[in-house]
């Protein structure tokens, strides 16, 4: 094997082109396409200057780069709808289980990959062979740093105005490649702030979770019931997710270490393993579960209030305000959701009044006030059946 080629020349063109699933990696491109969007003129007069392409390598290189343009565009819609969700999702396939910033990189591969061979082609030096350069133990230079497109150390004397249209075609097209580089990168790189962001605030990643959590339970509220003990102990024990809040001291300390580095299905697996482990230990509905998540002391307390729900209501009390009142309830028990609240009292209310439908009772939103009389009345009954034993002392301290 002909390893003749010099040493010298070797190290000043082996260029290797892979971008690092780093954060400022994506930032070294978006600097280098704000760079062209300034000086792009210069920049490819010089590149053409150091390398000598005839018109008609010129215009091969244009129709790639505007067919690499739109793949690049139809990829920037997607990764524009990722952005709308990916930091609201505690899990996400789009990362499982390796860090964001590299699943990213891959979701933009379509266009990362003629952007590196875009800077490669402008690199002032024919590339070598990588066998000789591996030969002869050269450590290569990043195509970001080598390339004529890339560089701030260039001739700028030279005038693109002076140039063919062939040439001025390209430019224009680079630019529009440059921008959507640029956009797409700049999304990706808000994206990894704020989920850096995220694993940095225990409240943020705390809410986050809870939410993943009571959508999920929504979901398998009734497959949980055809979910056998034994299936649950085997699920525990492939689930990664769930092992992880074992040994986690809290909540919060588990969604701040684990926000987006498990897949959709390992923690679907961990919600259910909740709410069977809630039903198992608890003694709790699954529709109570899907709601308040594996808190057997607010179902309690709720169940106690529509138990009881008769006995709160004002003495004038008729069958027109029944939609009133239950949005009174709603709005106390389970204010995410008041469709979710009535149905969960619909299902358990046994008192002589006639239930109406979720319609009558938001029907009440627009008008509802915490401050109003009627709805701090209720709030008062509310307290005092629940802690009757506040009353009787202050019934003695009297």
């Amino acid at each position: 094997m002909n390893f003749s080629i010099n040493l010298t020349e070797i190290k000043n063109s082996y260029y290797y082109t892979d971008i690092e699933p780093e954060l400022e990696a994506f930032n070294q491109i978006i600097r280098i396409c704000e760079d062209f969007e300034k000086d792009g003129g210069d920049k490819l007069a010089y590149a053409l200057s150091q390398r000598h392409w005839d018109l008609n390598e010129i215009e091969r290189l244009n129709c790639y780069l505007m067919q690499a343009r739109h793949k690049m565009e139809e990829e920037l819609q997607r990764i524009e709808k990722l952005a709308d969700t990916f930091n609201e999702e505690f899990a996400t396939d789009h990362n499982d289980l390796f860090n964001s910033a590299a699943v990213l990189l891959g979701k933009i591969r379509s266009h990362t990959s003629p952007l590196k061979n875009i800077l490669k082609r402008f690199c002032s030096r024919k590339h070598p062979n990588a066998k000789q350069c591996q030969y002869n133990n050269i450590r290569p230079k990043s195509v970001r740093e080598g390339s004529a497109l890339a560089r701030n150390d260039y001739q700028r004397d030279l005038f693109i105005d002076h140039f063919p249209k062939q040439v001025k075609d390209l430019l224009n097209e680079l630019q529009l490649f440059f921008a959507a580089e640029k956009r797409c990168l700049t999304i990706c790189t808000t994206l990894l702030n704020e989920e850096a962001e995220i694993r940095k605030d225990p409240v943020r990643s705390k809410y986050i979770l809870d939410k993943y959590r009571k959508k999920s339970f929504m979901k398998f509220r009734n497959e949980v019931l055809l979910v056998s003990d034994d299936v649950i102990d085997a699920v525990i024990e492939l689930c990664p997710a769930y092992k992880k809040r074992l040994s986690s001291a809290s909540d919060e300390v588990f969604a701040q270490e684990e926000f987006h580095k498990h897949n959709t299905a390992d923690m679907e697996h961990f919600c259910l393993i909740e709410m069977a482990m809630a039903r198992r230990n608890n003694n709790m509905e699954t529709d109570a579960i899907a709601m308040w998540g594996n808190n057997p002391e607010i179902s309690r307390n709720v169940d106690l209030v529509i138990e009881n729900f008769d006995s709160l209501l004002p003495d004038d009390f008729s069958q027109k305000q029944m939609g009133e009142y239950l949005y009174y309830f709603c709005r106390w028990a389970h204010p995410e959701n008041i469709k979710q609240g009535v149905a969960y009292f619909t299902k358990r209310y046994k008192g002589k009044y006639r239930v109406v439908k979720y319609g009558s009772v938001n029907a009440h939103k627009d008008s509802y006030s915490g401050n109003s009389i009627s709805v701090r009345n209720f709030r008062y009954r509310i307290n005092k059946l629940m802690n009757p034993q506040e009353e009787k002392l202050k019934i003695f301290a009297q």
